[in-house]
């Protein structure tokens, strides 16, 4: 494969895996819809010795804070991607990033794989699995893109 294909092909993954990345911020919005679905308050209000009401608004704006600080930093990471395998010079800031969410979504994958246990049927936990480990794919990809694609521009140079 040529020099000039090796690179034409980076830069579509980076396009790709960055929209990727964008995409799975809905995953993110959904898995906190499901936990304020799904919660057990009577345990959130024993931990943080809160009655019912004073608890539910803080699990709520709590949750508010982390889904638009998640969404964020995945739109950041996606678009910086994207706008990479357009062609535009990114800096290294958005591979910081990038890796530390995906360290982040591999503690939340543990996670599940530890709530297994305690889930009415293990099977409803392999879609969760499914969506986290992509997730974690895509951001390896970004990276992993990124830096080939830096290796090679400074080569050609």
């Amino acid at each position: 494969m040529t020099e000039q294909a090796q690179t034409r092909r980076l830069q579509d993954t980076l396009t790709i895996a960055g929209s990727a990345v964008v995409a799975f911020s809905v995953w993110s919005l959904a898995k906190i819809g499901m936990f304020l679905k799904f919660a057990d308050k009577d345990v959130l209000s024993w931990l943080l010795g809160l009655d019912e009401e004073s608890l539910t608004i803080a699990v709520y704006v709590s949750l508010i804070v982390v889904a638009l600080v998640d969404v964020s930093v995945r739109a950041y990471v996606g678009m910086s991607a994207r706008a990479e395998g357009r062609g535009v010079r990114k800096g290294p800031f958005y591979l910081v990033v990038a890796a530390i969410v995906a360290i982040a979504n591999a503690l939340s994958l543990a996670g599940i794989a530890l709530s297994a246990s305690f889930a009415l049927s293990p099977l409803s936990m392999i879609i969760p699995v499914l969506i986290e480990a992509t997730a974690i794919a895509a951001l390896v990809l970004v990276i992993r893109s990124s830096l080939r694609l830096r290796r090679a521009s400074e080569t050609a140079e």
